[in-house]
């Protein structure tokens, strides 16, 4: 019994020898075979587009390397990091003993910059021949096949969108309102009769002139009655027009405007010929019945000359009623007095505001709309922060909600990325801009949401903000607006959108330099060269000083356009002009210029 169990034994392991031979044997066929695989990645560098690096590989296989019942897979790593693959099953290409095998797959992976974003690591393969049905399995050893991730596209900085404020309802820009008062005359009279003048409308027209108010100008406009001829009209409505700037004139000298007086300025305007009044005047009378308004009304509206259309209305059995209740109000001088609205100076609201947070001042020395203005007279956001927050515990509006959270997030980018310190500002930034949007959904609540979904890199939720806001009332954030949208739309990959909203920002300085990246990357190097133009002459005219990063786009240009004396040049005027260093160190890791190795050693000494 022993000997046999013995012979068993053997038995097995003989057979398990024989299937370890004939498994291993073409798997040492394959990886011998596979040193004559073509391998072609495309782009090399790899391209980061978007927020994904992809790229295309296009393998051919030698015949004979894909014996029945194995199969051969290609294990793409980045630093280390698996990044996809691109599988061949025997069962595939039945032909493969006698022809090659070939295969076109793209990859796709997210971009990330912990992995991809430092030293320009090589894009390496290792390859798995396995027998299906065992398992087993031998690697090939590692190769490279492909530059590292060129990442110029992360020069847009799409982390960084705009965070709006709300319009607070108040702005020291200068505003006008007009003060209105219909004075009435006797038929045929410019004379402006003493009852006028103490009537109600009298009286509060004299106090407010008694004001002394700032008066950017004042129009008067005289009208009349459909009755007599035009030359009679014309000069009635035009006496009752100076018969009113007599009376206002006489009233700056009653309350002593002084040199004031000269600067009014005064416009008359008869009215003469117009159906206009006695239209409006027929709508809003109830001593004229329907009937006779119709037939009113056909005349007016008819045919025939003004003094004709006065002869047949005075045939109407209505005309009487006409005379004696809706004609009255149609003799009058209308005078409409344009002042400017007195406002604080900045430097009382912004100091009144101060006092409101230190609580020496109380919440109601500001108007609502002059708090919220004040927040944006300080260029310190922790001051901005205390003044929004005022705004939220003696307002509460959506407004003053969205501006705290606002100014919560440009807190935010001052802290470390990632640190439980931004991450804190952010969700207290988070909290105020829900508030604000239950209070009433708000285009700019929405803008700010979408910069902090950009600075934590979730590029669909930041878009799916932005899209929001784009169904509310942009009046005030169509700028913020059009730049967010714009600048999310680069990391999504979609590179026309982006330019198309870029374009209606405007002279932003961001927009430009944007475009010229998104450009530059889409391969239009005229178009680049343009935008770069554009933002360096704007820089000039307006006195600000270069940071480096144009040059480093026109160094960019001339890699690719195989100018060397060009790359080191840019090069050069980049890091003189770059005070932190942060583009001497990216010089060094950029795949643009891997080519120009000369060049960046000559910019760097």
């Amino acid at each position: 019994m022993k000997q046999i169990m013995k012979n068993i034994n053997i038995l097995n392991l003989f057979i398990f020898s024989f299937l370890m031979f004939t498994a291993c044997n073409p798997l040492k066929k394959m990886i011998e075979l596979s040193k004559q695989q073509q391998i072609n990645v495309n782009p090399d560098p790899i391209t980061l587009a978007g927020s994904s690096v992809s790229f295309d590989v296009q393998t051919t296989l030698p015949k004979g390397m894909l014996p029945k019942g194995t199969s051969y897979t290609l294990n793409f790593e980045f630093d280390g990091n698996d990044v996809g693959s691109v599988e061949f099953k025997a069962s595939d290409y039945p032909n493969s003993s006698s022809s090659t095998s070939t295969s076109t797959q793209t990859i796709s992976v997210p971009y990330n910059s912990a992995t991809m974003g430092g030293s320009p690591a090589k894009l390496t393969v290792v390859g798995t021949a396995k027998v299906v049905a065992t398992g087993n399995s031998l690697d090939t050893e590692e190769s490279d096949v492909a530059d590292g991730v060129n990442k110029t596209i992360t020069l847009t900085n799409a982390s960084m969108i705009p965070t709006p404020k709300a319009y607070p309802g108040y702005t020291d820009a200068e505003e006008t309102e007009t003060t209105s008062v219909d004075f009435y005359f006797n038929q045929g009279s410019s004379y402006l009769r003493g009852s006028e003048r103490k009537s109600d409308r009298g009286e509060k027209f004299s106090a407010f002139l008694a004001e002394k108010n700032i008066t950017k100008g004042v129009n008067i406009v005289g009208a009349h009655s459909p009755e007599g001829s035009t030359k009679v009209n014309e000069s009635l409505a035009s006496r009752r027009s100076a018969a009113i700037e007599k009376f206002y004139r006489a009233e700056m000298d009653k309350y002593d405007y002084k040199d004031e007086a000269d600067k009014v300025g005064f416009t008359l305007v008869p009215v003469v010929e117009n159906w206009d009044a006695l239209r409006n005047a027929l709508k809003e009378s109830d001593a004229v019945s329907s009937a006779d308004k119709s037939q009113i009304l056909a005349i007016v509206n008819g045919g025939g000359s003004f003094v004709d259309k006065e002869k047949s209305l005075s045939k109407l059995s209505s005309y009487r009623t006409l005379i004696k209740e809706v004609y009255p109000d149609l003799r009058n001088a209308r005078t409409e007095v344009v002042t400017v609205i007195e406002k604080k100076p900045n430097n009382e609201i912004l100091a009144i505001a101060q006092n409101i947070v230190s609580g020496e001042a109380s919440s109601d020395a500001l108007s609502h709309g002059e708090l919220l203005f004040a927040g944006t007279l300080t260029p310190d956001l922790k001051e901005k922060a205390a003044i929004y927050g005022s705004a939220v515990q003696w307002g509460g509006t959506w407004q003053a909600h969205n501006d705290f959270g606002s100014v919560h997030i440009q807190l935010a980018r001052q802290e470390e990325m990632g640190s439980d310190a931004q991450n804190k500002l952010l969700e207290a930034a988070k909290t105020q801009l829900d508030i604000s949007n239950t209070k009433n959904e708000n285009a700019e609540a929405h803008l700010n949401l979408a910069a902090i979904a950009a600075m934590q890199y979730d590029w669909n939720l930041a878009n799916e903000h932005i899209n929001k806001s784009a169904d509310l009332d942009l009046t005030y954030a169509d700028g913020p607006y059009n730049m967010a949208k714009g600048t999310i739309s680069i990391p999504l990959g979609d590179y026309e959108n982006a330019v198309n909203h870029l374009e209606k920002v405007g002279q932003r300085g961001w927009a430009k330099w944007r475009k010229g990246v998104v450009q530059l990357m889409s391969g239009n190097i005229d178009e680049a060269k343009k935008e770069m133009a554009a933002l360096r002459k704007q820089f000039a005219d307006n006195g600000w000083t270069e940071n480096g990063g144009i040059d480093y786009i026109y160094a960019v240009i001339s890699a690719r356009e195989g100018d060397a004396d060009g790359v080191s040049n840019n090069l050069k005027a980049a890091i003189s002009k770059d005070e932190n260093g942060s583009f001497k160190e990216r010089i060094i890791n950029d795949l643009e210029f891997v080519n120009y190795q000369n060049a960046v050693q000559s910019a760097m000494n």
